[in-house]
């Protein structure tokens, strides 16, 4: 599945709704719900191809941009798994090739970097369901920073809330690269 063709709201309610990716219940028998989201999942790589042609899915990743996943009350933060931390550390890294305004070509290639890591965690990360909803939370987030750079290399203000979405995970999670 291409995230780049994903619009951000599909990509939060895969994320909320049939947490699909990175965390997997280890229970051996899937129930109804889980058969219907594996369903769910199915048809919306379909829809994601279609709605990536809709100019409308601009409008959903913007309004995403700026939205922190709220941090619990006497939250302890979480234990991130090796993939987590092997792939936010190469959205750190590429977010701050973003800082000091390359050019276009720069842009695109670490939007395109940011893009790579998250699908590297959507590939390989493990974690329980709570964190793992917040952490696709915080990803599509990134998506929705990436898609806009992309769609506007010379705008600039998609990284700032990149940042945002990075402090939003160091506040969620106990990374020692954080």
């Amino acid at each position: 599945m291409n995230l780049k063709q994903i619009p951000l709201a599909l990509a939060l309610t895969l994320a909320i709704a049939a947490m699909a990716g990175c965390a997997q219940d280890s229970t051996p028998a899937a129930s109804a719900a889980d058969a219907g989201a594996i369903e769910q999942v199915a048809h919306a790589e379909d829809d994601a191809h279609d709605a990536a042609h809709d100019a409308d899915h601009a409008h959903a990743a913007a309004a995403a941009l700026g939205v922190d996943f709220p941090v619990p009350d006497n939250h302890e933060p979480w234990a991130p798994d090796a993939p987590l931390i092997e792939g936010m550390s190469r959205v750190r890294t590429a977010v701050a090739g973003l800082e000091a305004r390359p050019d276009e070509a720069t842009v695109i290639a670490r939007a395109a970097d940011v893009d790579d890591a998250v699908e590297y965690m959507f590939a390989n990360c493990s974690l329980p369901t709570e964190p793992d909803i917040a952490l696709h939370a915080i990803l599509a987030r990134l998506m929705a920073g990436t898609q806009a750079l992309q769609e506007n290399p010379a705008d600039a203000a998609p990284v700032a809330d990149m940042h945002a979405a990075l402090e939003n995970y160091r506040t969620l999670f106990d990374d020692p690269n954080s």
